[in-house]
């Protein structure tokens, strides 16, 4: 049959998935195979669109995806039709368009193998059915998340497995404006409504106004006339801490303070910036030789120790990590009793820790501390099934590349080591992440090669597309090449939480959410008539 007087048949019926919307063509292979479109199904064959063709010997339904359609002119040379196009002159007669299909694999009834023979030249070719993709698709409905559709078939909803999100840590991955923190809120919904756990660091304050209708969402900012203003109990800093809440610190400053704060944990219960103060005065004034011994020998249980260790510190060392220390507790932040992890973390409830209202130094260190304290905890609780933390969490972390940075201008980063220690022994104590970054290049390759699922939406720049196909073992060279393409609130699903890579339309939100553009000219203009 020639190509032109296929083409030229009728077809019509009420089912789709029953019409044969195209035939085979040419060579095929187990990998692709290119059919060409019957004439009238050009609106149903799109990019992205599921197509059925039958497996040769075994008559089981191979399912491919469309991914180019390219139009011919069986009549002209393509140097000729170019000319012609070029000329506006459009000759219909004998053009064809012809789909190139990427094979997802064999359908047994059950789950999709790699199909293990060929396809036979001029098989007819169909729409795969609804049902065929929600099978393949299907997921516990009881512990899934329901996401959106498939961005060819609105009406094929996409769910994604919870436990897999939370137990193996999601990526979502985005361009400024594609709809990132869209998604997250999408997410945040669906594992509400399993009485989920989940916290959220908030750079940008895009969450302090929303509501959930059926969980508690409790806000912690840094506001001095907030009700829930986060406080961290100095005893949970590390000397990591504490170097990157004083960039200025030198080797040597940093050196006693470590000692310093070992000293502290063994001879107090709890202590304060205040606690490790009155240790830096009474190893200054014992270097000075003041005469508070017999005074403060009675008050600090570590006196004779101080002695010994005061021998080697530079007296210009104590004042100078003084004079820092008193800084850094001018922030009203860090106490001896933080805000207990048992209020940060419960079963349906959302956390937002609203960190619009400090620096980005002291977010690694607030973002450094919670994280650890929810996974030592969780690792406790596991461990002991009494003390700890009860409830499984996901902990979302947006402009990730923030806090877990790929390479660092200096040595000591406060939050990066704590989030690569979930990122690989989070999934045994049930506490998974979910990083959030518009720059996927400049984010940790260890953290992000352990999120085993990904959500990702627009992105062109180059460096990020190669850097997510370098660190991400499911994305493959075909992804990356749709990802400049797609609209604003599409997205590709791939990895552990979703059976096969799917293009996805992301659902609307149930929920009110920050992060919008601004309509700069309404507000230009309502502040002129004002």
């Amino acid at each position: 049959m020639m190509i032109t007087e296929f083409l030229s048949e009728e077809t019509s019926a009420k089912n789709l998935s029953e019409v044969i919307v195209g035939q085979v063509i040419g060579a095929t292979t187990l990998r692709n195979f290119n059919f060409v479109i019957k004439k009238g199904m050009e609106h149903y064959v799109k990019r992205d669109e599921f197509v059925s063709v039958e497996e040769a010997v075994t008559g089981n339904e191979i399912i491919g995806v469309v991914k180019e359609i390219t139009i011919s002119n069986e009549l002209l040379p393509d140097e000729f039709g170019r000319d012609l196009k070029m000329a506006n002159i459009l000759l219909l007669e004998g053009e064809y368009p012809v789909s190139t299909v990427k094979i997802l694999g064999s359908w047994n009834g059950k789950s999709l193998e790699m199909p293990k023979y060929g396809i036979k030249p001029g098989s007819a070719v169909k729409l795969t059915s609804d049902e065929t993709l929600m099978k393949i698709l299907q997921q516990d409905i009881e512990k899934a998340a329901f996401i959106g559709t498939l961005s060819s078939r609105e009406t094929v909803p996409v769910y994604v497995s919870i436990n897999e999100i939370v137990s193996r840590h999601l990526a979502i991955l985005a361009m400024t404006g594609a709809g990132k923190s869209y998604t997250v809120g999408v997410i945040i919904e669906e594992i509400m409504k399993k009485n989920g756990a989940v916290v959220v660091f908030d750079l940008h304050g895009e969450y302090r106004d929303i509501s959930l209708p059926l969980s508690k969402v409790r806000i912690f900012s840094f506001d001095e006339e907030s009700e829930s203003k986060l406080k961290i109990d100095v005893s949970s800093l590390h000397a990591s801490d504490f170097s990157t809440l004083i960039p200025d610190i030198t080797p040597l400053q940093r050196d006693l303070l470590e000692e310093i704060l070992n000293l502290a944990s063994k001879f107090y219960s709890s202590y304060d910036l205040s606690t490790i103060l009155f240790i830096l005065n009474t190893m200054y004034d014992i270097k000075k030789e003041n005469g508070y011994k017999s005074t403060l020998s009675k008050e600090i249980p570590c006196y004779d120790l101080l002695k010994s260790m005061v021998r080697n510190v530079n007296i210009s060392t104590l004042s100078a990590l003084i004079r820092r220390l008193r800084r850094l507790e001018k922030t009203g932040i860090f106490c001896s009793k933080g805000t207990p992890i048992e209020e940060i973390v419960k079963r349906n409830q959302l956390t937002v820790i609203d960190l619009s209202d400090v620096n980005e130094k002291i977010s690694e260190v607030i973002l450094s501390a919670i994280c650890r304290k929810i996974f030592l905890a969780r690792k406790q609780y596991v461990r002991s099934r009494e003390n700890g933390l009860s409830s499984p969490v996901l902990i979302v972390i947006e402009e990730a590349h923030n806090f877990a940075p790929r390479n660092l201008e200096v040595s000591i980063n406060a939050s990066r080591g704590v989030l690569r220690r979930i990122a690989r022994e989070g999934r045994k104590f049930g506490v998974g992440l979910c990083l959030v970054s518009q720059r996927p290049s400049k984010l940790d390759a260890d953290i992000l090669s352990q999120c085993n699922s990904q959500i990702i939406l627009r992105v062109v720049n180059p460096s990020d597309q190669e850097y997510i196909k370098q660190s991400v073992e499911t994305v493959t060279e075909d992804i990356v090449k749709d990802l400049p393409s797609l609209g604003r609130g599409e997205a590709i699903l791939t990895g552990s939480f979703i059976n096969i890579p799917i293009p996805v339309k992301i659902r609307e939100r149930e929920t009110e959410f920050g992060g919008k553009d601004i309509d700069v000219v309404s507000e230009w203009n309502s502040e002129t008539s004002g």
